[in-house]
């Protein structure tokens, strides 16, 4: 791995959405070279950094383990987290100045560099809600003009 590359680590519920609507191609496209696939599993877990240990023990007390480890790598290797579960990401990745992406992101992405139309990220969002996952929106507008950060696509 590059030290330079700035890495997305996937957590599983990002991979979960997109293999849901047939998608997995578009994090591909978007982020070719620089996915790494939840931390514990594909990504060498850096065991010997005992800042990285110390937080991942910390967050994993309240927190899952695919998470928990995103986060911790993140914080300290400055890499950007790609995970849907806000209610554990989003204040502590805001805290620490970590850079976060979500399905939603990652579909309004797509759909600005003309990876996806609109009706078909409203379709995959479709999808992924019939697959009994959550998203907070059911179609892409209303997430681009009440939520998203054009400053994402520059992940």
């Amino acid at each position: 791995m590059d030290s330079k590359t700035v890495y997305i680590l996937l957590d599983a519920d990002v991979i979960i959405h997109f293999y849901k609507a047939e998608r997995l191609s578009v994090l591909q496209e978007l982020y070719k070279g620089r996915l790494l696939i939840r931390v514990i599993d594909e990504y060498p877990f850096p065991s010997r950094d005992a800042q990285i240990l110390q937080e991942y023990a910390t967050l994993s007390k309240t927190k899952g383990k695919g998470e928990s480890a995103c986060m911790a790598v993140c914080r300290y290797q400055n890499n950007i987290l790609a995970s849907s579960n806000l209610k554990d990401i989003k204040p502590y990745c805001e805290q620490f100045g970590i850079a976060y992406l979500t399905t939603m992101d990652i579909l309004a992405i797509a759909h600005k560099k003309d990876l996806m139309s609109l009706k078909e990220c409203d379709d995959a969002i479709r999808v992924i809600l019939a697959k009994q996952s959550k998203l907070p929106y059911n179609n892409l507008h209303d997430y681009l003009t009440r939520e998203f950060k054009m400053a994402k696509c520059q992940y």
